[in-house]
């Protein structure tokens, strides 16, 4: 799904590096183009027409660019549609750009529960000039999310500490049940550090230490906004990836987390780094599932070829988005010829 803006450039960028990693590393992967987004509903009268949703379900996973005003639409039918529940977030810093990033030892990673919450947008106007807004939580919701999350970092992390952020303080029904979840899902974990804070006070931790956490978990809006912030403090929104699973019926898709920019759509100047990591996670995800080690090597190759990028200081080659001056196709080019 190539999506708006600046899209359809750096999902080209992140499937020209798939394929220098397809033969370097000798696996195949075979491509369906489909349309979404602000151009789908312009052309077809639906930002994600059947035949998209059609090809979705019966793909091993999805490369997704991102899109305009319909994102609200293909949320409903991709997120919610198929019960993506999990959204992995990860923000990582280098000491090659620090500063943008806050510190060059930053490496944590934003879960966010992704099919609950109020995020979910039901609304209501009840009378002219008052609005409603209703959040859904379960007790289902919560422990999933609470196990995916400590499975994940047993899987995933060294440190292994997992911070749950809420305001169970204001919220005593839903995000309360949250926070006794959790609680009691780390009786299970006695290897996997727990700790609870307050969302607002975490917001400041995270400006102030963010070196200090390895994975924040959160119900669906605050985790958005959590997972926004982490991403900026590690160097900006451009190279931040995201992934929208669900292991068990195994569909999922993978995103850069920023907009479609269309103010440098077509000119050559986003930065691709989000989206050639979002690649670099569906192959792990694809080696994980099918317990192929190649899909494996290839997506921690894409990671460690981004780094060698960004830590170069060379600014003819990082994105003008850290005080670089390479273009898309500069920095592609760079990560690909980087692969070792």
């Amino acid at each position: 799904m190539r999506g708006d803006g600046i899209g359809p450039e750096i999902v080209d960028a992140a499937i020209g590096l798939l394929d220098s990693t397809q033969k370097r590393y000798g696996f195949s992967l075979q491509y369906t183009f489909v349309p979404a987004g602000d151009s789908a509903l312009k052309q077809y009268g639906d930002p994600l027409p059947q035949r998209s949703l059609e090809e979705f379900a019966k793909s091993d996973a999805c490369l997704k660019g991102p899109v305009g005003e319909t994102i609200q639409d293909i949320n409903q039918k991709l997120r919610f549609g198929f019960d993506l529940y999990a959204n992995i977030r990860p923000a990582k810093s280098c000491p090659g750009i620090s500063p943008p990033a806050l510190r060059p030892d930053i490496d944590l990673t934003v879960i966010r529960e992704n099919s609950e919450g109020f995020y979910r947008a039901i609304e209501s106007e009840i009378e002219p000039g008052i609005w409603t807004t209703t959040g859904v939580f379960t007790e289902k919701g919560a422990k999933r999310i609470a196990n995916f999350t400590f499975e994940y970092a047993k899987r995933k992390h060294r440190q292994a500490k997992v911070t749950l952020a809420t305001k169970a303080n204001i919220f005593r029904k839903t995000h309360l049940q949250y926070l006794k979840t959790f609680q009691e899902m780390a009786q299970r974990f006695s290897d996997v550090k727990f700790e609870h804070i307050y969302a607002d006070a975490l917001c400041a931790r995270l400006v102030k230490d963010p070196q200090n956490f390895d994975i924040i978990v959160s119900e669906n809006l605050l985790a958005d906004l959590l997972s926004d912030l982490a991403g900026q403090v590690a160097g900006g929104l451009g190279m931040t990836p995201g992934t929208n699973i669900n292991f068990e019926t195994r569909h999922a898709y993978f995103e850069p987390t920023h907009g479609s920019a269309p103010d440098i759509a077509g000119k050559n100047l986003a930065n691709p780094i989000g989206q050639l990591r979002s690649a670099g996670l569906m192959l792990e995800y694809l080696g994980f599932i099918n317990e192929d080690q190649k899909l494996t090597e290839a997506s921690q190759a894409i990671e460690k070829a981004i780094e060698k990028l960004l830590n170069s200081r060379n600014k003819d080659t990082l994105p003008i988005e850290v005080g670089g001056k390479a273009n898309s196709q500069t920095v592609t080019k760079t990560v690909i010829d980087a692969l070792s």
